[in-house]
């Protein structure tokens, strides 16, 4: 990566001043923590949680809900390296950084216990609360914490007995809610994870996502078109990880002397950032059950696996419709197998239901239409005969009707309308299902 790019994208952000957005999450948290309440906050990966954990430790972030020190202590707790830990691992853990947060914030704090105890973190927590300081624990990648087979239920049930006692609170960060980040059902069913707020972390407005981009160019002498802009956005989404992905290439590519100025070579980064970004995307399709895979194909489906694609910022809902929040998640679903359907540019066939969508909007077609698109789609990018379209519909049939099949595809390219052009036809071949560009 360059050393000037100032869209960096590998890693959380740990710097104050290249920190974005997120103004109103953190107001939300600050309010539920000043109140003792604790918060779980969930979002899929790369969106951004352990830079905002890592933002909320900062003094003058805190000061404005007066959790900054000595009023409070922040402390940040990378699960990551507790996932296979025995519970005095983590007691540990926590202990020594209160202590390092105590001493940082000139607290007369001592702990004359075995560090790998309960018993020397709750007599800290209780030097603490006598001096009427508050105390957050955040936990990021809070899932592999809640998975670990070393921590029983009595082990969770401390942590929550700690909250009642010293108004202890916690801000987890994890992927899925805490309900599914745990298959020990007496885990789960502890009174711990009856105490959170939870607080969904998801893609930036449209508004907040070209403030992005203007943000890290500001630290430049570069600057991007109009259409750039509405060309990367058009691309990746507000999605801030996608962003910089988009804004990296974009900065690299006027760098290195290209003008970005018309639509071809905008259209030259898009592969360079569909490769980059393809190994997420990648993960989050792997990822998905069955059900969901089947309901991000076709933007449609049941609405529990709807509301979860829409919690992974892989669907949004406008305009009484589900959308793609992208359209390199758009390309990417459709180079996927998907069992039960055919994609084909921008068409989704379920043969056994006789359904077919055009870029998520259904579409209606008669028997012998849908026959006629799913053997198009099936050899897209071919020329498919006539007569193996002719089979397709009408079978050993003989009619004496030569532009019975010309016929049928004029009513065919109707039925899918805007996207008729799709349709080509090879004079005195067949047809094929190809890009019109």
């Amino acid at each position: 990566m360059s050393i000037n790019n100032p869209f960096f994208h590998r890693g959380a952000i740990r710097r104050a001043e290249n920190f974005f957005n997120r103004e109103s999450e953190i107001t939300q948290i600050l309010g539920l923590l000043r109140n003792g309440q604790s918060v779980s906050l969930i979002g899929p990966r790369r969106i951004g949680k352990s830079s905002l954990l890592i933002h909320l430790t900062r003094p003058d972030v805190r000061a404005q809900a007066q959790l900054d020190a000595p009023h409070a202590l922040f402390v940040l707790v990378d699960c990551q390296e507790l996932g296979g830990a025995p519970p005095e691992e983590v007691y540990e853990t926590m202990l020594l950084g209160l202590l390092d947060a105590a001493e940082d914030a000139e607290l007369p704090v001592k702990s004359d216990e075995p560090p790998g105890t309960y018993r020397a973190l709750d007599r800290v927590l209780n030097q603490l609360a006598r001096q009427r300081v508050a105390v957050v624990l955040l936990l990021d990648e809070f899932e592999l914490l809640a998975a670990n087979e070393h921590l029983t239920p009595y082990f969770f049930a401390r942590l929550r007995g700690l909250t009642t006692k010293y108004g202890l609170a916690f801000l987890t960060a994890s992927q899925r809610p805490l309900f599914a980040i745990t298959a020990e059902e007496e885990i789960l069913s502890s009174p711990f994870f009856n105490i959170f707020v939870t607080l969904p972390l998801g893609l930036f407005s449209e508004e907040n996502g070209r403030a992005l981009i203007q943000h890290r160019l500001d630290t430049t002498d570069i600057a991007f078109c109009q259409q750039l802009h509405d060309h990367l956005l058009f691309l990746v989404g507000p999605h801030p990880f996608f962003l910089h992905v988009a804004g990296y290439h974009a900065y690299q590519a006027v760098t290195e002397g290209n003008s970005l100025q018309t639509a071809e070579e905008w259209a030259r980064l898009d592969d360079p950032i569909e490769v980059e970004a393809g190994s997420h995307l990648g993960y989050l399709w792997q990822n998905l059950g069955a059900d969901e895979q089947y309901a991000l194909a076709i933007a449609d489906g049941p609405i529990d696996s709807l509301r979860q694609l829409e919690q992974l910022c892989l669907l949004v809902y406008e305009d009484g419709k589900y959308h793609y929040t992208s359209e390199i998640l758009r390309r990417f679903v459709r180079r996927q197998k998907v069992e039960g359907l055919i994609q084909a540019g921008p068409f989704v066939i379920d043969q056994q239901r006789h359904q077919v969508w055009g870029n998520g909007q259904e579409l209606s077609l008669t028997t012998s239409q849908f026959s006629i698109l799913v053997k198009l789609c099936e050899q897209a990018g071919q020329v498919v005969h006539g007569d193996d379209l002719e089979l397709a519909v009408w079978g050993d049939v003989l009619v004496d009707d030569p532009d019975r099949l010309k016929t049928l595809i004029k009513r065919l390219r109707r039925a899918v309308d805007p996207f008729d052009t799709w349709i080509i036809s090879e004079r005195g071949v067949g047809y094929a299902l190809r890009s019109p560009e």
